[in-house]
């Protein structure tokens, strides 16, 4: 694909969402899966005036996969990182050491897809859209209890007392990653606290959308301790069980997608940011906000939901009721 059609939203990830100027060290990093959208984003870096730094790494198809020291020194050295990678660099070691180190760190799982930089989801109003990221962001950091239900039957009920609330509104900044377009309000539950059923009705990023029967996951002390439903459940279920660690089945996130540009595609950023979804993750939550570290970290994605914080409804599908809240 030709890299002019890409060129547009490779400069938003650099100017407006990267704050690139002269001078500043910017590294792409980026694998074998996604060679092919480099260019624009280094040409975009140039043109900004800053060093572009590439450094390639075979990559892999399972997220949270943990990078090499030399990878993560790297990461800490620069003053902006691009990861242009198939897999999520955000549940990673590295990542979280960049981010402590005060780098910009922005995340672009699923690169790999030629149109990644022609996406629906790059063409929202990141700036409109900030305060009210932020605002929900700060109704869950003052929330003690959280809950999840929808007409399809999920009802499940977690802790997150003392847990911050991330507001991931795509600007790179020393806090927390940017996910480019993937934006929402999120965050890691208090472990063994979650208990209920969540019936995913949308998709799981990373292994499909919900084409017939839904998702039933049951939790018990935080842990799912079933996993059942069609041909989906099943692939899952296998996917899990391969990583042969148990803690994948922490509920490891709560989240809800606040991008109005974004559908249902099968893709993580657009799949996790359609705005009114909400995020259940399992495995790790170490490095947002949590203290589990899992082979993974997989999101099932839950839509015409509501969200409850300490008893009160403050997301009723796509509409959002902040209005009061302090």
């Amino acid at each position: 694909m030709n890299t002019l059609l890409k060129l547009d939203n490779a400069r938003k990830v650099v100017r407006l969402l990267g704050s690139a100027r002269p001078g500043m060290n910017v590294l792409v990093l980026y694998d074998f899966y996604t060679e092919h959208n480099v260019q624009p984003l280094a040409i975009a870096i140039q043109e900004a005036g800053a060093v572009p730094h590439l450094m390639q790494i075979p990559g892999s198809s399972r997220h949270g996969r943990p990078f090499s020291d030399v990878v993560a020194k790297a990461m800490c050295a620069s003053d902006l990182v691009i990861a242009l990678t198939r897999a999520n660099a955000a549940h990673t070691e590295a990542r979280q050491q960049a981010t402590r180190a005060g780098v910009g760190v922005i995340v672009l799982p699923e690169s790999h897809q030629p149109d990644f930089f022609l996406a629906e989801g790059w063409n929202a109003d990141f700036e409109a859209l900030r305060p009210q990221i932020q605002g929900l962001a700060d109704a869950l950091t003052r929330a003690e209890q959280a809950r999840v239900t929808s007409a399809a039957g999920t009802d499940i009920r977690m802790s997150i007392v003392g847990r911050r609330g991330r507001a991931l509104h795509g600007f790179a900044n020393a806090v927390d990653i940017s996910a480019g377009y993937c934006l929402e309000s999120s965050l890691a539950p208090v472990e063994g606290t979650a208990e209920g059923i969540v019936v995913v009705n949308a998709s799981i990023p990373g292994v499909g959308l919900v084409r017939d029967d839904p998702v039933r996951i049951v939790f018990e002390r935080g842990m799912a301790i079933s996993i059942e439903g069609g041909d989906l459940a099943a692939k899952f279920r296998d996917l899990l069980a391969s990583f042969g660690d148990p803690n994948v089945y922490n509920l490891g996130e709560l989240g809800v997608g606040m991008n109005p540009c974004c559908t249902l595609d099968g893709t993580m950023l657009s799949d996790e940011s359609v705005y009114g979804s909400i995020q259940l993750a399992l495995g790790t939550s170490a490095y947002i906000g949590g203290t589990v570290k899992a082979a993974a970290h997989y999101d099932t994605i839950v839509t015409d939901a509501q969200l409850w914080l300490d008893g009160r409804l403050v997301l009723d599908g796509t509409r959002l009721i902040l209005e009061g809240l302090s």
